[in-house]
Formats: C-alpha cells, structure tokens, sequence
C-alpha cells in the first residue's frame, strides 16, 4: 500500500492508523511520516488561532 500524498510505501499498514475517510465514497492512506506531519501543521494552525502560553511554548511559536 503506497501513502496517497507522499507516494511512499506504508509500513505495518493497519486502516485504524493510516486509512483517513473524507466521507462514504472517498478514502486516502497515509503513511505514519505524513500523518505526523499533519498532526503539527494542524497544531500550528491552533496555536495561531487560539494563541496561549502553552501552545506557544509546546510548538516555540
């Protein structure tokens, strides 16, 4: 199973980590690298939004 945005092959596989549904007739896997990825562009984009001591110190924005 290769990782739908960086093309790599997904290592250990399993749908309950690497298998993101948009709804019920579309599906992407992603590899754990992108997810990671992901996780702190999304974390970033809340620590602009919400900005507190914590996630600023948490995320040196």
């Amino acid at each position: 199973m290769k990782c739908t945005l960086c093309n790599e092959q997904i290592k250990n596989y399993t749908p309950e980590f690497n298998q993101l549904e948009i709804n019920e007739s579309y599906s992407v896997y992603i590899c754990q690298s992108c997810v990671e990825k992901f996780v702190k562009w999304q974390q970033r984009k809340f620590a602009k939004l919400f900005p507190t001591k914590r996630a600023k110190k948490l995320l040196k924005v």
